[in-house]
């Protein structure tokens, strides 16, 4: 992960965590907010979820001891994994033309996922809005010292600031913490039924809000013939409370259409078969609790636990309170918002009230189908009990024929009955069949509302592309203008392309000058530099590339990544040689001329005892064979190179000396200082001072004839100065 990053988090307020994946479930309890790190891999964490994991994977955090560190502002946890990922530039504005409130305005109604990075041409420091969903909100970074500056305050600094900002679309990837197994174990469970407390159960939650309410959308048939036949009705009261926790959307409908079956098969048994009994108790046995109240308070626990989750997907799902507090809760809409609407606030209110009435819309076809379905259960119910009543009433049909002649006066004294009986059962259902028309005839109405509401938003989707055509191609001739006459075809990261670049050794003339011969002393600095050339390999197409707006030659080539390797095979050797530190320096000196490969943003993989461990460089020097023989870290920032940067690049150097005989020299490169801990560590590391009696200069001793040179330098103006050893 980016060192500047590292850098800022540790700076936040460190909180207390328990190790593993128990540590990473109690802090999403507690909703923490912040970065948790282990060894190599950190997570960040907004609201209690997980938005990122970067140089591992979550597995990484299992059993493992964790570091947590709380943001003093929600905005920096949703910023820092959107610039790690890197994201992709979509558009470029200067400050006087296109003014930042603006260009928050519309990407705020456009329900934008991105941020706003303004620091080009800035002195003052570095500004961002950071969008989810279209919801902003702004840090800055102000000064050499950057102070963190947040919320409307930040906002306000970067609308007054005059500069070229850029608005980059970017995801966060939300990650899923790994269950864990409910502390329960065999000797925990209590002998009997009788013996032991129960264990509280989740649905107690919602019995205890609303005991004598039945929840929304638990209407069965049952209930509504209930509602029909008082008399009918069960006074049973509900079962166990396990089976009273609230069912999904999903459950309650697929609940409402078995009973709509059950109707029809036997509409006599309906009410019968939703009787339920009540829940027995466990104390009427007389057991006492004793060990089982440890037992019950690890088991209430991991149920309180297992409610909280359930509780807040049930919040997400039907779009409550949840989504007020946690942006992530409507992230569906926001990964089909991420394009970037046009700056005329006029049109973004337009598609803000047409989505408004669609919703509006929506709702009230949701509520004229809930009512539909419980008249169509009622009617069921209806035509269910004329069924029941009309085949046990005429007994006749069932006796033989003298039983039928014997009874031939009764049948005409009871005929009356009879017929009664039948035209009851036909006016039941001709309402049944009146009902069932007019849930169809809703129905149809609410189709031909939702095609006409496509109709008008295809229309105003097609004037949308219209102007956003046309707002491409007025940006399209401006950055031609600007960028003399470049216009990208596709873009790209510079993380993305450093990383896919590789550069080669190569000479015009082999027999001739090469830095083999320069290193013997046969041939002079110019000659050489006159026959070497440095090329350029990528693994993808350069053609109409741009990155950060301009073509993908030109960034290379005023990288400081290519501008270092560049300075050590021209400079190094020559600048060793003549200030006489050839053998003090005889490592380094000895392996330039065996430079064949230059590795941009690359991995060197070292074979261990556990396995092959990887390790990642900003620039990887590699010989012939591909054995790495010097590596480098780089510090663009402004902020001065600290103690934890060159730590690190030490850690991993020395982790790839032991494991090959080739490598010998690390580097630590930074656009603007090192800091006084950073020069002590590195003495400390290589036995510096006066006191010291190795030939070498800044050498890192593993073994006695093992090592390698630790050397810091200064980059100025794409000019490299060593300043650690002094040459």
């Amino acid at each position: 992960m980016d060192s500047q990053i590292i850098d800022s988090v540790t700076e936040w307020d460190a909180v207390s965590v328990d190790g593993g994946y128990e540590g990473l479930h109690r802090l999403a309890d507690g909703d923490f907010t912040g970065a948790v790190s282990t060894g190599m891999t950190w997570a960040f964490v907004l609201n209690g979820r997980v938005i990122g994991v970067f140089d591992g994977s979550i597995e990484d955090f299992e059993d493992a001891d964790l570091t947590a560190y709380r943001a003093p502002d929600t905005s920096l946890p949703l910023l820092f994994p959107m610039m790690e990922t890197g994201g992709e530039t979509r558009a470029k504005y200067y400050t006087n033309e296109t003014p930042l409130k603006d260009a928050d305005s519309t990407l705020s109604a456009g329900g934008f996922t991105g941020y706003i990075e303004l620091s080009e041409n800035v002195l003052s420091g570095d500004y961002y809005v950071v969008y989810h969903g279209g919801k902003s909100m702004s840090a800055a970074f102000v000064g050499s010292s950057r102070r963190l500056v947040t919320g409307d305050e930040a906002f306000e600094k970067a609308n007054d600031e005059v500069g070229i900002y850029e608005v980059k679309e970017a995801d966060v990837d939300i990650v899923e913490l790994p269950e864990i197994e409910a502390d329960v174990s065999a000797d925990d469970e209590p002998e009997s039924d009788d013996a032991a407390t129960p264990a509280p159960d989740v649905s107690d939650v919602a019995d205890e809000e609303s005991p004598d309410e039945p929840t929304p959308g638990d209407v069965t048939d049952a209930d509504a013939a209930a509602d029909d036949s008082p008399a009918e009705a069960d006074p049973t009261p509900a079962e166990s409370p396990t089976a009273a926790d609230p069912a999904s959307p999903t459950e309650t409908v697929d609940a409402a259409d078995a009973a709509d079956t059950a109707a029809d098969a036997d509409a006599g048994t309906t009410a019968d078969a939703d009787a339920r009994t009540p829940p027995s108790s466990g104390s009427e046995s007389g057991g006492a609790p004793g060990s089982a109240d440890e037992s019950g308070d690890r088991r209430r626990r991991a149920a309180e636990r297992t409610q909280r989750r359930r509780s807040s997907s049930d919040e997400s799902a039907d779009g409550s309170s949840g989504s007020d507090r946690d942006p992530f809760s409507a992230e569906e809409k926001w990964r089909e918002a991420r394009s970037i609407p046009s700056l005329d606030p006029s049109e973004s209110s337009t598609q803000n009230g047409s989505e408004a009435a669609t919703k509006s819309r929506a709702r009230s076809k949701g509520g004229g189908q809930q009512a539909a379905q419980k008249r169509r259960r009622q009617n069921k119910q209806s035509v269910s009990r004329s069924r029941s009543s009309s085949s046990s009433a005429p007994a006749s049909k069932r006796e033989g024929p003298s039983e039928s002649v014997s009874k031939s006066s009764s049948a005409e004294s009871g005929g009356e009955s009879s017929d009664s009986s039948s035209a009851e059962a036909l006016t039941q259902k001709l309402e049944a069949a009146q009902a069932r028309r007019e849930v169809l005839e809703a129905e149809r109405d609410s189709l031909k509302e939702e095609r006409d509401e496509q109709r008008r938003r295809a229309e105003e989707l097609e004037a949308r592309v219209e102007e956003l055509e046309a707002e491409v191609e007025r940006l399209t001739e401006r950055l031609e203008a600007q960028s003399g006459g470049f216009v990208a075809e596709e873009s790209m990261s510079p993380k993305q392309a450093l990383s896919g670049t590789n550069l080669f050794v190569r000479y015009n003339r082999k027999g001739e000058a090469t830095l083999e011969r320069a290193h013997r002393g046969e041939v002079t600095r110019e000659e050489v530099n006159d026959n070497l050339r440095l090329e350029h390999h990528t693994t993808f197409d350069t053609e109409g590339l741009g990155v950060e707006g301009e073509p993908y030659a030109e960034f290379l080539h005023e990288s400081t990544e290519y501008g270092f390797a560049k300075w050590v095979v021209t400079d190094l050797l020559y600048e060793i040689g003549e200030t006489g530190n050839r053998n003090p320096l005889r490592e380094l000196f000895d392996a330039i001329p065996r430079i064949d490969r230059v590795e941009l943003r690359g991995t060197v993989g070292v074979e261990t005892e556990e396995g092959v461990e990887e390790r990642d460089f900003d620039v990887i020097f590699r010989d012939q064979m591909g054995d790495p023989l010097f590596v480098a870290d780089m510090n663009t920032s402004r902020n001065a190179t600290t103690q934890a940067m060159v730590g690190s690049l030490v850690k991993n150097a020395r982790t790839v000396a032991e494991g090959d005989d080739a490598f010998s020299t690390a580097f630590y490169v930074t656009e603007s200082f090192f800091d006084p801990e950073a020069l002590e560590a590195v003495s400390e590391e290589t036995g510096g001072g006066f006191l010291s009696r190795s030939k070498r200069k800044s050498f890192v001793k593993l073994s006695r004839k093992q090592g390698f040179h630790l050397c810091l330098v200064e980059a100025r103006n794409n000019e490299f100065h060593v300043n650690v050893p002094d040459l």
